[in-house]
């Protein structure tokens, strides 16, 4: 990912829980993104992509991407949650 890229990506992501709850300070961020590969033409290959907060301890880093999993996985089996 270029620095131009991650730099707006951060921007976005900072914005972000503010406008979820007023006052939100993000401390750290882990991103997952699946696509399709496009090296090589008509291709079906997945590829999995990620980011990560500059400069965030492993630990933090860690925890968001077990706590991802987690919820992920119990909307595989539960659903979504309602809203409201």
């Amino acid at each position: 990912m270029s620095a131009e890229m991650k730099a707006v990506l951060g921007e976005a992501i900072a914005a972000h829980p503010d406008d979820e709850q007023d006052g939100a300070i993000p401390t750290g961020y882990a991103l997952r993104a699946k696509g399709r590969g496009v090296a090589v033409e008509d291709s079906d290959l997945t590829c999995m992509l990620r980011a990560i907060a500059e400069g965030r301890d492993y630990i933090t880093t860690l925890g968001l991407v077990g706590w991802m999993r987690v919820v992920a996985q119990n909307i595989a089996l539960e659903g979504w949650p309602s809203e409201g």
